[in-house]
């Protein structure tokens, strides 16, 4: 292994995706903070497309402890990459 990293296409915009998908769940929660319990990202296309990334999140379900989410990323109207997760909701105070 060497010293230096690189990110591919394909994990930074996994990396965005969740970042999406967790900004949505923060917000649907509030002022509850939420923790990562799990995660599964799948890759449908090819990454490497020109264009802008939209990202897009959804509520699957959400009980007083746990929220069931995901979202997918589009680019050029294309869906490349979808994901779910599960957070742990943590009562404020």
């Amino acid at each position: 292994m060497t010293g230096t990293v690189q990110i591919r296409s394909d994990e930074k915009l996994a990396i965005d995706l969740m970042g999406a998908i967790r900004a949505s769940a923060e917000a649907v929660c509030a002022p509850d903070p939420v923790e990562l319990v799990s995660v599964t990202v799948d890759v449908s296309a090819r990454t490497d497309a020109t264009g802008q990334p939209q990202f897009h999140s959804r509520v699957d379900r959400k009980t007083r402890t746990i929220l069931f989410t995901g979202g997918h990323a589009e680019i050029a109207g294309q869906t490349v990459m979808t994901a779910t997760a599960v957070y742990r909701i943590s009562p404020a105070g």
